[in-house]
C-alpha cells in the first residue's frame, strides 16, 4: 500500500510539476513601443501675409521593404516666425495622445543644420516642467538652406543638457528620426 500512495503522490507532483512549467502563458509586455511610420511637421505663420508649411514623412510598410515617401507644401518665408505642430501616427493610430499621457517620458529634438538660418523653441511642457517637443516656436532668418530632424526620444534624461538641438545629450530611446530638407525665402 505504501508503494502505491508514494507512486500515486509522485504522479501527482510530476502532473503540478508540468501544468506549471507550461508555456502557455504569454509574457506581459508593459508599454510595448508602436512602429511609427508617419511624421507631419506643420508650421503655421504667425503673420497672415506668409503661408502654412508642411513636411511629411510616410513610410507605410516600416522598417525594410519600400523606401519613405517625403514631402513639403508652401515656402519658408525668411525673417519670419511660425508656430509648429509635430504629430506621429502609425498606420492604425494616432501617437500624439500616447506621448501627452506618458508626457515625461518623451521628448522631440530638432537639430538644425548648419547654415540654415532657422532656430526653434519649446512651446510645451510635461507634468515636471520639461520641455516635450510636439508644440514649437519656429523663426527664421535670411534666406538659406539646409535640413532639420526631427527625433522623437522615449526616456530621455530631461534637464539643461538636452537642449532642443541636442538629442545625444538626453540618451533614451530613438522612436522615429526623419529629416526634412528646408528651403528659407
Amino acid at each position: 500500500m505504501t508503494n502505491k500512495v508514494n507512486y500515486l503522490l509522485f504522479a501527482f507532483v510530476l502532473i503540478i510539476f508540468a501544468n506549471g512549467c507550461s508555456d502557455d502563458d504569454d509574457p506581459i509586455i508593459e508599454n510595448e513601443e508602436e512602429v511609427i511610420t508617419r511624421v507631419t511637421w506643420t508650421l503655421t505663420p504667425t503673420d497672415a501675409a506668409n503661408e502654412t508649411v508642411a513636411f511629411s514623412f510616410v513610410d507605410a510598410d516600416g522598417d525594410g521593404g519600400n523606401a519613405p515617401v517625403i514631402t513639403s507644401t508652401g515656402t519658408m518665408a525668411a525673417n519670419a516666425t511660425y508656430d509648429a505642430v509635430v504629430s506621429f501616427a502609425n498606420e492604425d493610430e494616432e501617437i500624439d495622445p500616447e506621448i501627452m499621457e506618458e508626457d515625461e517620458e518623451h521628448q522631440v529634438f530638432y537639430p538644425v543644420s548648419s547654415g540654415l538660418n532657422l532656430t526653434l523653441s519649446y512651446e510645451d511642457m510635461d507634468s515636471d516642467g520639461n520641455p516635450i517637443g510636439l508644440l514649437t516656436s519656429v523663426s527664421t532668418g535670411d534666406a538659406s538652406t539646409g535640413s532639420v530632424q526631427v527625433i522623437l526620444r522615449h526616456e530621455p534624461a530631461k534637464g539643461s543638457a538636452a537642449t532642443i538641438d541636442n538629442p545625444d545629450a538626453a540618451g533614451g530611446e530613438t522612436d522615429v528620426e526623419v529629416t526634412f530638407d528646408v528651403s528659407i525665402q
